[in-house]
C-alpha cells in the first residue's frame, strides 16, 4: 500500500474505521463486525429510553410510534 501524505504529516494505515457509522475493516469489509456495532448501538439507545418505555404519562400509541422511528 501507498502511504498518504498531507501538509501537516502522513496518515498511518488501520485495521479498522468508522465511516458513516458503519465499522469497516481491512481484511473482510466488516459485514459481520458491523451489524453487530449495529446491534449494540440499538440496543443501547433502547436501553437509555428506559424511563420512556416505564412512563404511566406517556400512551402505548406514542410509544410504538417513538419505537418505530428511533429503535428500528
Amino acid at each position: 500500500m501507498r502511504a498518504v501524505t498531507l501538509a501537516s504529516g502522513s496518515i498511518g494505515e488501520v485495521e479498522e474505521f468508522t465511516y458513516l457509522g458503519s465499522v469497516v475493516y481491512c481484511t473482510t469489509g466488516g459485514n459481520h463486525q458491523d451489524a453487530q456495532a449495529r446491534l449494540g448501538k440499538a440496543r443501547s439507545i433502547f436501553r437509555a429510553m428506559d424511563q420512556l418505555w416505564k412512563s404511566k404519562i406517556i400512551g402505548r400509541a406514542t410509544k410504538v410510534k417513538i419505537f418505530n422511528s428511533n429503535v428500528k
